[in-house]
């Protein structure tokens, strides 16, 4: 391309970014709003794993303990399908609300977070619609097949192996972030004690899912893929373990906390 036409492509890229993240600070107000009916939505998908996870430690769950298990309970009560149209609104809007901070925020980590938050939640909202629409699956189904395809390539077992640390490390920092009370800063005022104590309950206990997805990932580069069915793969290998029913039952009260304090800070959060 020749100089001057690229320096006009460039020109207009640069003009479409500009109006963009006019666009975006001009409704970041307003989307804020409307996101936080997606934190209550969170908090519920929350409370529903945290209620499978609990099953799973009692022995009485047959079916998959991830959000996609979480879903299809909802999808099998009546009017069900209607609850998840209402859950798939509610986290598309803050699905909305991350997009616009991956493009207005002030720190680089707070853009980075917004937009993995973002993907979260649209993953969730298309498996709201799915199991709405009647053709919900489990994402650790899916989670396994996109392990066993890279496993394939050439050098998939490395990249299952840094997928794995990096998912164990987010178990990590989401431990480190719960007993540093970092959560704090994404409520608008002060907490009360209770508040706090569900915080790092809820924070903790994601932290502890997470690292053990990690771990289960790395292993999977074995071969043993189905070590890589996602949450619900995590939650049945705590049980496994000595005293693990009892881990995993402080584990599910931890996501219900989490669940909880979604729920009562989903009208004043000032992020996600």
């Amino acid at each position: 391309m020749p100089g001057p036409a690229r320096s006009r492509a460039s020109s207009e890229v640069r003009s479409h970014v500009r109006r963009g993240e006019a666009f975006a600070q001009a409704h970041e107000h307003g989307l804020k709003k409307v996101g936080r009916a997606g934190v209550a939505a969170d908090g519920v998908v929350h409370l529903l794993i945290a209620w499978l996870a609990a099953q799973v430690a009692l022995g009485g769950s047959g079916g998959s303990a991830d959000s996609g298990g979480a879903l299809g309970q909802v999808a099998a009560q009546p009017f069900g399908a209607v609850l998840l149209w209402v859950l798939a609104l509610g986290l598309a809007a803050l699905a909305a609300w991350q997009v616009v901070v991956a493009v207005t925020g002030g720190k680089t980590s707070h853009r980075l977070s917004a937009a993995v938050k973002a993907v979260v939640a649209l993953a969730l909202v298309v498996s709201c619609v799915r199991f709405a629409t009647g053709g919900g699956s489990s994402p650790g189904a899916q989670q396994q097949t996109l392990t066993q395809r890279v496993l394939e390539a050439p050098g998939g077992a490395v990249l299952v192996v840094l997928a794995g640390l990096v998912v164990a490390g987010v178990g990590v920092g989401l431990v480190v972030r719960g007993v540093r009370k970092d959560f704090e800063e994404k409520v608008e005022g002060s907490l009360s004690r209770p508040l706090t104590a569900l915080g790092v309950a809820g924070w903790v206990a994601r932290g502890v899912a997470f690292a053990v997805l990690g771990a289960l990932v790395v292993v999977s580069a074995t071969g043993d893929t189905g070590k890589s069915r996602g949450l619900d793969a995590a939650f049945r290998e705590i049980a496994a373990q000595p005293f693990g029913v009892v881990l995993l039952l402080l584990v599910a009260l931890g996501l219900a906390a989490y669940g909880v304090f979604q729920l009562l800070t989903a009208h004043r959060r000032a992020r996600a």
